[in-house]
């Protein structure tokens, strides 16, 4: 329900102002690499300070790991599909082989040493655009006994607590001018492990990931705050985002990223799975149960830009 309203709310506001919502999809545009189709992950981390970038490295037959556990990732994906951790050197020699087949290239990570996870969402100000308009701050916490879960939206033990309104506005604009510096991108939603609010303040954390193609504010999946509170924040935002968008359609030069990322994303959920008899602490994210959600909004994001004008124009 939460992701319709999002886009429900986004292409209300966005028609409001006499926009089409498709060019909500040409927002991070500059990021995106069109020879490959996606936004790569190993590009995007290259713009991750020296300080805060975790190791990072394309896996190949050659890859060597010193230092375990680590975590084998698609170059792209979304709500952590296809990810495993490896615990073992002998699991990360049989995984290898399985990733060969998959269609997507696979990364391999570092494990951040930081005890906590925060995921820090936000939208540029189109008026200042050295200011956020829309910020939160979530913590990503795991109910089952794993000491590197592997948490996302569709993991069923994970839980989202909202800390935004635990910061006052200057300590906000503070984490701002911080993130800011990864890049110009209009939304987009960090991943980052801390030890404490404290250290994130002061710039003492590992990025593990930036998440710009339809990311989604993670606070809204808080289950403490009622829905109506909810409700105002998503409209208000998807305003703000629709103002975004206004301000892309003025530029000459448009990307064909949707139809690219869409098949990008069946090709992430069909990567190879671990044979199900296979006795190994290997854990996939893959194998946890998946909510129908998130097949609904893929429906809605279809609907969105099939409508759209823009897509004869990108595919003339």
């Amino acid at each position: 329900m939460l992701r319709i309203l999002l886009v429900f709310w986004l292409i209300v506001s966005c028609l409001r102002k006499r926009v089409n919502p498709a060019w909500f999809f040409q927002l991070n545009a500059g990021y995106f690499n069109g020879e490959k189709g996606y936004y790569s992950k190993q590009e995007l981390n290259h713009l991750i300070p020296p300080e805060w970038q975790l190791k990072q490295e394309e896996l190949c037959a050659a890859s060597r790991v010193e230092k375990f556990p680590v975590f084998l990732k698609p170059e792209w994906g979304q709500n952590s599909h296809g990810i495993y951790r490896v615990d073992h050197p002998d699991d990360f020699l049989r995984l290898g082989k399985i990733l060969s087949e998959s269609k997507i290239p696979y990364l391999l990570q570092e494990a951040a040493n930081e005890l906590r996870e925060f995921e820090i969402f936000y939208i540029r100000d189109t008026i200042r655009p050295d200011k956020f308009t829309t910020m939160t701050i979530t913590e990503v916490k795991n109910k089952s006994a794993e000491k590197l879960p592997i948490n996302g939206v569709l993991n069923s033990d994970s839980v989202y607590i909202d800390k935004t309104t635990e910061f006052t506005r200057e300590e906000l604009q503070q984490i701002w001018k911080l993130i800011d510096r990864l890049g110009n991108f209009w939304i987009s939603r960090i991943g980052l492990k801390s030890d404490s609010e404290k250290d994130m303040l002061s710039g003492n954390f590992h990025i593990v990931e930036i998440n710009l193609f339809t990311p989604m504010p993670l606070n809204l999946l808080d289950t403490t705050i009622l829905f109506k509170k909810k409700h105002a924040f998503i409209r208000n935002s998807m305003d703000y985002l629709a103002q975004c968008c206004r301000l892309a359609s003025l530029r000459d030069s448009r990307e064909s990223i949707f139809f690219r990322k869409l098949k990008m994303h069946q090709q992430v959920k069909t990567s190879p799975k671990l044979p199900a008899n296979e006795p190994s602490p290997l854990l996939s994210f893959t194998s946890k149960p998946q909510r129908k959600s998130g097949e609904m909004i893929s429906l809605f994001r279809d609907l969105l830009y099939l409508v759209s004008p823009m897509r004869n124009k990108n595919h003339s």
